[in-house]
């Protein structure tokens, strides 16, 4: 373990007091006192169903709640009488730790990682709180690829409404299937499972310190699995239930945090996609894909008001990032009338590759770029959903193939840019 690591005493004593174990479930929380009982109920009964003669436990990182979350996960006791009549060969032990007075995404997960391979942990699994409608299926899913079939990383995938999850379907997947070659549909996801081979490599990397890292761990994870000689899987879960309203971040802040941390990835793990000469896709347990008809309502004029102003403010900033060609594309577009834009996939993949490229040459500040970008993803999703109001989930997956088809043709373009090297500006 890495010597740098701070397990308190408390956390210490409690893992030393359930010895090793073949399984660990960790539920990272803040201030989720209305769904951790359930979340709870949900990983005991599907440890109980799929896992009966196993050494569990389950691990709670709490990130300074205020609504009492850490007591409700060690108090509550699940219904028995409604778990089907499950009964486990071996008993569920249940660790509680405040990791830190305010929540931080990767001080959690590095006390996950570091408890799973202090436990010897053979499979290990992440459930959020925030999933709702969690099913005890879900552990499975989540855990069998790693304990049964010696995967190394299982990756979730999700049943999404026609309009949800538009960042992922637009950009982070595209990046990872054109750019890595190892595509994956749900890049930041708040469930995953993986080996306590990878904990304990992902553990001991010297990266802790990095923001990108801090604010996106699951990410980092994801592309360090991606991107080495990990085994890794996609593992169909089923419909996962919308954020409640509040509960996520406004869409500048996301996209600094999920987009910022993907390209922080690609320059950290650049020898892995550069030289990678053909893709290989990552395989899927269940169906790969799939998207229910109801589709999430979004302020559309919106988003149309803010692509047009960020595109007219920020246009000495754009010009430093794309090429002139996409520049001027993108300007044109800009100044149509509503029902006539459209950000086709040609123009949308070199806008991404020339902002992972100025990010990797540091063109200008680089949370001033990931910024810049949010007008220009927002008019990318208008262009989206005009393109898509009556598509059926063929069309859309079609469309979404042939971006990342687009990404992919243009690697040599990303990779020229990319190696040209330029000074900070300020």
């Amino acid at each position: 373990m890495a010597d740098d690591i701070l397990l308190s005493d408390d956390l210490l004593n409690q893992l030393i007091s359930v010895g090793e174990v073949d399984i660990l479930v960790a539920v990272p929380s803040y201030n989720n006192a209305e769904t951790i009982g359930h979340t709870v109920e949900i990983v005991e009964e599907g440890v109980q169903a799929h896992f009966p003669r196993e050494r569990v436990v389950i691990v709670n990182t709490d990130g300074g709640s205020k609504d009492g979350t850490p007591e409700i996960f060690s108090t509550h006791q699940a219904q028995r009488q409604n778990s089907r009549g499950i009964t486990s060969l071996r008993t569920e032990r249940r660790i509680c730790t405040n990791y830190a007075s305010v929540p931080n995404p990767g001080l959690a997960f590095r006390t996950i990682l570091a408890a799973a391979e202090l436990l010897r942990a053979k499979a290990c699994a992440v459930v959020s709180p925030l999933a709702s409608n969690a099913t005890p299926d879900w552990i499975c899913s989540l855990l069998q690829p790693v304990y049964n079939r010696q995967m190394d990383f299982v990756a979730p995938l999700y049943t999404r409404e026609k309009f949800e999850g538009l960042l992922t379907r637009n950009v982070l997947y595209p990046i990872t299937r054109g750019v890595l070659g190892r595509g994956i549909r749900e890049l930041q996801a708040g469930e995953m499972g993986f080996s306590g081979k990878l904990a304990s490599y992902c553990l001991n990397q010297d990266v802790w310190h990095e923001d990108a890292v801090l604010a996106s761990p699951e990410i980092w994870i994801a592309v360090t699995a991606l991107t080495s000689e990990f085994q890794c899987v996609q593992s169909y879960l089923g419909s996962r239930a919308p954020l409640r309203s509040g509960a996520s971040a406004d869409i500048v802040g996301i996209i600094r945090q999920t987009l910022g941390s993907l390209f922080w990835c690609l320059e950290s793990h650049e020898s892995a996609w550069v030289d990678r000469a053909a893709p290989s896709p990552v395989p899927a347990i269940g169906a790969d894909h799939a998207l229910s008809p109801q589709a999430t309502r979004i302020n559309r004029k919106r988003l149309l008001d803010l692509f047009r102003s960020g595109v007219q403010e920020l246009a000495p900033i754009l010009e430093s990032i794309l090429s002139p060609e996409a520049h001027a594309e993108i300007q044109r577009i800009a100044g149509l009338e509503d029902d006539k834009v459209r950000v086709e996939n040609s123009l949308w993949a070199r806008t991404i590759c020339d902002f992972a490229a100025s990010y990797h040459r540091a063109v200008l500040n680089r949370d001033h770029l990931i910024q810049a970008f949010v007008p220009l993803y927002r008019g990318c999703i208008y262009s989206f959903m005009l393109k898509h109001q009556a598509s059926s989930q063929d069309d859309i997956e079609a469309d979404v193939e042939n971006l990342c088809l687009e990404i992919e043709g243009l690697k040599p373009y990303l990779i020229e840019k990319w190696q040209v090297r330029s000074e900070v500006k300020s």
